[in-house]
């Protein structure tokens, strides 16, 4: 079988190389031997994400990118917390929680990737980083307390003090059997609000990291965000949102998406595109046609554009003033 599909790839070796002498230069011409213009990220305030890219769908836009849908991704609600909600919107989810015990261990709950049949699975580790062998199991002296793991557990699940026991000795009895970390699987939720105000009361300051970068050096918006909550200098907990974001793409000269495909020269258009988070962040762009170098659009033309977009996704046309461009070149 190896053999056989070595013959094929060398079969088609030789077609591979001839299409991308073929059509590579095009492909870069189009990155290089063109002009784009962009604007810095912006918080334009709070707006229903759902609404506006199924509005921004129907009117003919393309849309790529995190639909708030079930299943699309994993992660907890974070329930009645209005601190979460005015910084990353009503889409934004949950993914893990983490309880630092010291600064070698800590707890952690998270949104197990298989899940369950009645939704998202819960999973909760114990974890120790002196833990030097990865291929060894977890000592139950590595362990946190079990004072203090008795009382995270019931705080994160909302359990009695029995059923906090049964999570922690089911974590024991992984641990024998695992390695690197102790980890089971639960059919509960956790009591979110309860987690966000033992770790705002428990902590003296708090802080984000952002730490995927987009093409232009900003942060990636979108990108999961991990808040870090300290108390004198030392990390308490955190955690780790899921933040959805989309891209709204059309082209000018007519270029709308009808019955699944693109109507018109896709290449003889310019790209205009509206990128968004649920936490109310967008970002501008316009990406011109091929041989565009030397060439310009007129500011009004391109601010009057993204205003119909903004109308037609929902948005306030106003909001696309407080947009600063730049514009920039590339040739070969």
């Amino acid at each position: 079988m190896n053999k056989q599909k070595a013959i094929l790839i060398l079969l088609l070796l030789p077609l591979i190389l001839f299409i991308l002498f073929l059509y590579g230069p095009f492909l870069l011409m189009e990155l290089l031997d063109s002009s784009w213009y962009y604007s810095e990220e912006v918080d334009i305030g709070s707006f229903d994400y759902n609404s506006v890219l199924t509005k921004a769908e129907k009117a003919g836009y393309e849309v790529e990118g995190s639909w708030p849908w079930p299943g699309n991704f994993s992660g907890f609600e974070p329930g009645d917390v209005p601190e979460v909600r005015e910084s990353f919107g009503s889409a934004a989810l949950v993914q893990n929680i983490r309880l630092n015990y010291n600064e070698n261990s800590e707890l952690i709950v998270f949104a197990c990737e298989n899940g369950t049949e009645a939704g998202v699975g819960t999973c909760i580790a114990v974890s120790n980083f002196s833990h030097s062998n990865p291929q060894s199991s977890l000592q139950l002296s590595e362990f946190p307390d079990d004072s203090w793991m008795l009382e995270k557990l019931g705080l994160l699940f909302g359990s009695d003090e029995k059923a906090s026991e049964k999570y922690l000795e089911a974590l024991k009895k992984a641990a024998q059997n695992q390695t690197w970390d102790a980890e089971i699987q639960v059919n509960e939720s956790p009591n979110f609000p309860a987690v966000y105000a033992y770790l705002t009361e428990s902590s003296d300051d708090s802080s984000y990291d952002n730490y995927v970068l987009g093409f232009y050096g900003y942060p990636k918006i979108g990108s999961d965000t991990k808040e870090v909550f300290l108390k004198d200098g030392s990390q308490v907990g955190s955690v780790k949102y899921f933040v959805p974001e989309a891209k709204v793409v059309t082209y000018d000269k007519g270029n709308r998406y009808t019955g699944n495909r693109y109507t018109g020269n896709r290449y003889t258009g310019n790209r205009y595109i509206v990128e968004l988070d649920s936490s109310g962040k967008v970002r501008l762009e316009i990406i011109m046609h091929v041989g565009s170098v030397r060439e310009s659009i007129p500011e009004k033309e391109y601010r009057v554009f993204f205003r119909e977009m903004f109308e037609e996704m929902g948005l306030s046309p106003e909001v696309v003033y407080s947009f600063e461009f730049f514009h920039t070149s590339l040739m070969m």
